[in-house]
């Protein structure tokens, strides 16, 4: 089931054959002029084919092309399966957005444009298609999708079939929990095309998830849902300081820290001034106006390591692979701008997880962990959670803390981690590096790969493998 890079291109025909292949291929194949089923994306048609001389080049009846909605001129892969006698081109990775402009070619995704030209030209250079689209832009009846493909360097809109495998960028949880999404999902199940990062984690299934899992319990804060007085008086009984946190929430938004003082009871936000409170009801009624009616639960809050008050904790960024399996892609330690969290987007700054463990602190008695452990940590807690999850996911970004004592911590698993083009600040005196693709970018795009038919293999070189990052 091997597979040879090719490029379409639209010919004339002055025969019955509706497919030209390089000879090579049918030779590989072991495959004699004869009828063939030809696929793309969803679509399949029975053609005639013949070799030719030409390699790297495949010549296609334009009427063919038209029927499989299948894009000329673009780098794409051929994988014969004998067995089924059907050739398959791709790999067609389709990515489910909430939005895009049309009137705005060169960055119709906003912010999010850079990551996707990323995934579209290394696609394109490794052989394969990267097409963005909206729920409302899929026609399951005629199996078809009016989406963005990336072509000399701007975004337009084309049709093409219903994608081999699609990933899940929708931002609006909203939108994603709809009667309308949990439809358009089942659709896919229909017609067997795998959706990745089903959905946002909320932070209590995720804790519900793992606290049944031993291997995984022993990582996992004290963690409530926060329904009542009674709830928090007992978690501010248990423990001294206690973060309320939005089940939903990311970046760090809505956070409080709570404390329980000698004369009573303190709350501290983001950026904002300390609050007292002499009664745990007082406090209560605070907390009830500042969450207006959003779900909350209480954590228990630990003695993490940090530097001069600001709060450290480690964003893992943890993927599925060219074989399906999961590794760790990233690593950074965050640094909180405040005393509260230490999110990038709140003000907090990233250095490298070395030099976090060995600048943090304080320390008290006991072995402190090294990357190594907090990798480890992270690849079993992915892999725990998946398990106990429906639905398919290729990423998590996975939060820890180490407190001072050395114990590591899950602080949050985020199955829709950030795209931005962050990366660790450079010393002074460093002259930044040229611009490369981020290493996310390819792993996801080697995930696709392989859940599209066409895993890729490592390369070799004077005998050894070169491991992909």
């Amino acid at each position: 089931m091997s597979y040879v890079p090719t490029v379409l291109q639209s010919y004339d025909p002055k025969t019955d054959i509706d497919l030209y292949l390089p000879q090579a291929c049918l030779r590989k194949w072991k495959l004699a002029p004869s009828t063939l089923t030809v696929q793309f994306g969803c679509k399949t048609a029975c053609a005639r084919v013949k070799g030719m001389e030409r390699s790297g080049l495949t010549l296609i009846r334009p009427s063919l092309a038209h029927t499989l909605h299948l894009p000329t001129g673009v780098p794409l892969l051929a994988r014969f399966y004998a067995s089924q006698q059907r050739l398959v081109f791709g790999p067609y990775l389709g990515v489910l957005v909430s939005r895009y402009d049309t009137q705005s070619p060169a960055a119709p995704f906003g912010s999010f444009t850079s990551f996707f030209n990323e995934m579209a030209d290394v696609c394109s250079r490794r052989g394969g298609i990267v097409c963005a689209f909206r729920m409302q832009d899929v026609n399951w009846d005629q199996q078809i999708v009016r989406g963005m493909i990336r072509r000399s360097g701007e975004w337009r809109q084309t049709v093409l079939p219903l994608p081999q495998c699609i990933y899940n960028r929708l931002v609006s949880r909203k939108r994603e929990q709809s009667e309308a999404m949990g439809e358009w999902i089942q659709r896919c199940k229909e017609f067997n095309i795998p959706f990745f990062n089903e959905q946002f984690l909320n932070k209590w299934h995720v804790h519900t998830a793992l606290e049944n899992e031993p291997a995984a319990a022993e990582h996992l804060p004290r963690t409530v849902r926060y329904y009542g007085l009674t709830d928090l008086k007992q978690m501010l009984e248990r423990h001294r300081t206690v973060y309320a946190k939005p089940t939903n929430g990311s970046m760090g938004r809505g956070i409080i820290r709570l404390r329980r003082t000698g004369g009573g009871y303190q709350t501290t936000r983001p950026g904002g001034a300390a609050r007292a409170f002499s009664s745990i009801s007082g406090l209560h009624q605070y907390l009830l106006s500042r969450t207006n009616g959003k779900p909350y639960l209480l954590q228990q809050g630990l003695p993490l390591i940090g530097i001069q008050q600001r709060p450290t904790d480690f964003r893992v960024l943890v993927q599925k692979d060219r074989r399906g399996e999961w590794v760790v892609t990233s690593m950074v330690a965050r640094l909180g701008q405040n005393s509260v969290v230490s999110n990038v987007s709140r003000g907090g700054a990233m250095i490298g997880p070395a030099q976090a463990l060995r600048i943090c602190g304080p320390w008290a008695a006991g072995t402190r962990p090294t990357v190594a452990t907090l990798r480890s940590v992270a690849l079993k807690l992915s892999r725990l959670l998946e398990q106990s999850l429906s639905g398919r996911y290729a990423e998590f970004g996975v939060d820890l803390g180490v407190d001072i004592r050395g114990r590591v911590w899950l602080l949050e698993i985020n199955s829709k981690p950030s795209k931005s083009a962050n990366t660790v600040p450079l010393a002074a005196r460093e002259e930044a590096p040229p611009r490369r693709v981020r290493p996310s970018v390819l792993r996801m795009l080697d995930y696709a790969a392989y859940l599209c038919g066409f895993p890729r293999t490592a390369k070799k070189s004077k005998g050894k493998k070169i491991r992909r990052r």
